[in-house]
């Protein structure tokens, strides 16, 4: 495993977008891209997610926070094409690190629990009233989704504790 790794490391690291990243200013410019996308993503999960559980039922109308998916999509692609340039500055030590590989997991869950909440749970918030509680079905995708970004979040962060990265 570990010899298939340096190979697809070194392959990535010789690759234009592996030289790229090597730049002294292009690594803190994919972070600082990195960090809206992600505002961008977690700002709209909280507020669909805290909306989903039940919580401001009265301030926020639950089919204007739908409008909310599109900010979050855009976080996500940001965060997605930097991501992309990070592994290919340094893919064998993200691999290889337990926590970047909890944070894909993570993404991974967090990404299906999206697809159910978009091809299940939105098609029955669709005939409510704006104020309405949802089911408990609505409410599970919404603690869901909070739960695994916030480990996504704890993930990137543990990156450096376990390896480089």
């Amino acid at each position: 495993m570990r010899e298939m790794v340096e190979q697809l490391s070194t392959w990535m690291a010789d690759s234009w977008l592996g030289h790229f990243m090597i730049a002294n200013w292009t690594w803190p410019w994919f972070e600082a891209i990195h960090f809206i996308g992600m505002s961008l993503l977690c700002g709209s999960i909280l507020i669909m997610d805290i909306r989903l559980l039940g919580f401001l039922r009265k301030e926020i109308s639950l089919h204007a926070v739908h409008a909310l998916t599109l900010w979050g999509l855009l976080g996500f692609m940001l965060n997605l094409l930097t991501g992309i340039g990070f592994l290919f500055k340094d893919f064998g030590n993200y691999a290889l690190n337990q926590s970047f590989q909890f944070k894909m997991a993570c993404v991974l869950l967090a990404g299906i629990n999206f697809l159910v909440f978009w091809f299940v749970i939105r098609k029955q918030l669709e005939p409510l009233p704006d104020d309405a509680d949802v089911g408990f079905g609505a409410k599970m995708v919404g603690f869901t989704s909070l739960l695994m970004w916030f480990l996504v979040i704890w993930g990137g962060r543990m990156i450096p504790v376990f390896g480089e990265g």
